[in-house]
């Protein structure tokens, strides 16, 4: 009874030896790709100058206009505000009318502008395969021929078990014999 129970110890742990030797033995070649992206962007900085005109200009005038003992319009004291651009020329005529006139020089300004114009984007991609292919270390050729050798003595073993159990080798033999 002992030994019956050592005998299946003793295989089923040869069976998960055998098990993990199959798994961990050898590798299919693998096949590596790469790939490679690109993006490139064409940009194209352009600095200008934008017209901007300025706009139109005011002037003020306050004058304070008496008669004198002729009976003449007399100017008694005149104010003015203007910018720079604007001219002002004013004259009193005999019958005491004021007339004024007002000229704005027309002036633009030009301001600095910066414009960035992107062009296509390209973009390039190659995918390159390599096959990896590795020589196997002498720990893997040693797993895979334990392993075949296992495998043999594992049917090996099966049948010489069945028949003794069952007798069915010898069956056979007989059956195709018959024939």
């Amino acid at each position: 009874m002992r030994s019956s129970i050592k005998v299946q110890y003793v295989s089923v742990m040869f069976g998960i030896i055998l098990t993990l030797a199959t798994l961990c033995s050898c590798r299919t070649a693998k096949q590596t790709s790469s790939t490679n992206t690109e993006t490139k962007y064409d940009s194209i900085v352009v600095e200008k100058l934008v017209p901007y005109a300025l706009p139109e200009d005011s002037a003020k005038i306050r004058a304070l206009l008496e008669c004198d003992k002729n009976g003449k319009v007399v100017l008694k004291w005149f104010d003015e505000e203007h910018s720079k651009r604007m001219s002002l020329q004013f004259s009193l005529d005999s019958l005491g009318n004021l007339l004024t006139t007002a000229k704005t020089e027309p002036d633009t300004v030009y301001l600095p502008q910066t414009t960035i114009n992107v062009g296509k984007k390209s973009v390039s991609q190659s995918v390159v395969t390599v096959p990896v292919e590795k020589k196997l270390s002498w720990w893997q050729t040693t797993l895979i021929w334990t392993g075949g050798i296992a495998w043999t003595m594992i049917v090996i073993t099966l049948v010489y078990w069945t028949n003794k159990k069952t007798n069915w080798l010898s069956r056979l033999v007989s059956i195709v014999r018959k024939l």
